[in-house]
């Protein structure tokens, strides 16, 4: 009996031991479900919300992500303005013809051209929003999917400085021309800006915290330009109101900084897609990405040498009689239908453009020493400012200097071509009394406070012609304005501006053409603005390029 009864107990103790185990493991696992839960949705609580709306996110960016360009002042020259886009999201709109419709009304878009970029598209699509579409109308606000945003435009249609700026890659928003080509580097970053828009398991928009915007607190590089956009402004505004296709450089002739730099036709970098398919030369800054024969601009190379070498007197009397042959060539002079310009000195000849005078002073200099002197100005090599893009330049060499090529040669024909800004640094050279400042269009990389962060390497000023010579140059081009090619710059001017006027010989399309010069400086006794102008087919230096010259300085002065 006493056995039995302490098997029983035994037993008893058994299963009690047993439950107080079960009690204890259950209760062991429950504490740590509870530890795992509270570590779950309370300590990763942030992480896991923010992986899961990877997941369903969608970022879109209301800037491109790119460092400001400023000009001298740090007037910015991009980033100036905002658009409105309509936003929508396939997987919330429904394509009904109703709502395909209201697209279309907003966005004045075809119904085709909007069915076909939602087809499939898996990403928000953007249209831009006519600009008299009132977007807060009832059935664009509640119509599923559908949302207006403003995004900062990089740029605008009218750009200002459009070829100098440049344009980038419509996708990865790398620079492809220009500034925005050549410090690419600098300018790409991540957006300041982005809408953030986070969908729900039914991919829908979450109430409330769904679609906001973010702020991005990255720094990013800025790049501010020697560019003067009152300057720049007045530019573009004369050449615009000409009507006439070329290019306009304006420089400070103190420090060799490029104020104005103006290129016609030009092109909206909002539309690159039509015009990369273009036939035509807007894309082209003519300034440093094509050459064009001087012609008579080239004279001032000629007297240059002649007047350093001693090989003219100044009061030494040529003599023309509107026509000068060279081996089988016959070189004119503007002045044959009035039987030539008859006796004539070298200040006269220069005043006039006489071509008889040059083409006599060029066979007695020689052909290589005056292609020398042309590459001490700065022709035949690029003036590096800053363009990726820029071109060198031509200037003959080898055969192309011996023989009857020496008439061509004296008045800017034949195997030469420059580009506008070297002129313009052959301009500044001039009005430098000999010493030449390197040309630049970058002032500094800033950051967003303005600070400068580095400056670019320009290289010292250099002596490249007798102070002597030089001013006797300049006494050469003050009587082009006063009694010769540039007397149309009006009464205001002809006594306070220098310069020289060229008409080149030359083919467009395989069609001939008759570009037009002027280059010169303003105030002729103390310059303070080396301006170059060309226009394409103008016919006439003293007739087109001259009265764009005047009207520009005249802006500037009232400006002042």
């Amino acid at each position: 009996m006493r056995k039995m009864r302490k098997e029983e107990d035994r037993k008893n103790n058994t299963h009690v031991a047993k439950l107080m185990f079960i009690g204890y493991f259950s209760t062991a696992i429950f504490v740590a479900l509870i530890f795992r839960l509270f570590y779950l949705q309370v300590i990763k609580h942030d992480f896991y919300t923010t992986e899961i709306n990877k997941q369903m996110m969608f970022t879109i960016p209301v800037d491109m992500g790119r460092g400001e360009i400023f000009d001298r002042n740090n007037i910015p020259l991009v980033n100036r303005g905002e658009k409105k886009f309509l936003m929508v999201f396939p997987h919330l709109f429904v394509s009904s013809d109703k709502n395909i419709e209201l697209i279309s009304d907003v966005t004045k878009l075809s119904k085709g051209h909007i069915s076909t970029r939602l087809t499939n598209a898996k990403n928000p699509v953007e249209f831009p929003v006519d600009a008299d579409v009132n977007w807060q109308e009832k059935r664009i606000v509640e119509t599923r999917g559908v949302f207006v945003i403003n995004k900062i435009m990089r740029y605008e249609d009218n750009q200002l400085l459009s070829h100098v700026i440049g344009y980038m890659h419509n996708i990865d928003k790398k620079g492809l021309s220009g500034i925005e080509r050549s410090y690419d580097y600098v300018l790409s970053g991540a957006p300041n800006k982005s809408v953030i828009a986070i969908l729900d398991g039914r991919k829908r928009i979450l109430p409330g915290e769904g679609l906001s915007i973010v702020n991005n607190s990255m720094s990013r590089n800025n790049v501010k330009l020697t560019i003067d956009y009152r300057i720049q402004k007045i530019t573009e505004d004369v050449l615009d109101e000409s009507g006439e296709l070329g290019v306009v450089v304006i420089t400070d002739v103190n420090t060799g900084e490029i104020l104005s730099m103006a290129s016609r036709p030009t092109f909206n970098p909002n539309d690159m897609k039509n015009h990369l398919q273009s036939t035509g030369d807007e894309l082209y800054n003519k300034a440093v990405q094509m050459t064009f024969p001087p012609g008579s601009i080239f004279k001032i190379v000629l007297a240059a040498e002649a007047l350093e070498k001693g090989l003219v007197d100044p009061e030494e009397l040529f003599y023309c009689n509107g026509i000068e042959t060279v081996g089988n060539q016959e070189i004119k002079c503007t002045s044959l239908a009035n039987g030539g310009n008859g006796e004539i000195n070298l200040e006269t000849a220069f005043a006039k453009s006489c071509n008889s005078t040059f083409v006599q002073l060029g066979r007695r200099i020689g052909a290589e020493n005056i292609i020398k002197m042309a590459k001490r100005l700065g022709l035949g090599e690029k003036t590096n400012i800053g363009f990726l893009e820029e071109e060198s330049g031509v200037l003959p060499s080898g055969d192309q200097l011996v023989g009857p090529s020496i008439g061509n040669i004296s008045i800017g024909q034949g195997e030469i071509d420059v580009t506008p800004i070297q002129v313009n640094q052959l301009t500044q050279i001039i009005a430098n009394k000999g010493v030449k400042k390197p040309l630049s269009i970058v002032k500094a990389i800033t950051d967003d406070k303005n600070n400068i962060i580095e400056e670019p390497k320009i290289d010292e000023s250099t002596r490249v012609l007798p102070e002597d010579v030089a001013i006797e140059l300049q006494k050469y081009m003050s009587a082009v304005m006063k009694n010769g090619t540039g007397t149309s710059v009006g009464d205001s001017l002809k006594e306070v501006t220098a310069g020289k006027t060229g008409t080149a010989e030359s083919s467009y399309k395989n069609s001939p053409v008759l570009h037009a010069w002027f280059t010169g400086y303003y105030p002729n006794n103390e310059p303070k603005y080396a301006v170059t102008v060309f226009v394409q087919d103008g016919k006439s230096g003293g007739g087109v390029a001259v009265p764009i010259f005047r009207d520009i300085i005249n802006r500037i002065m009232k400006e002042e």
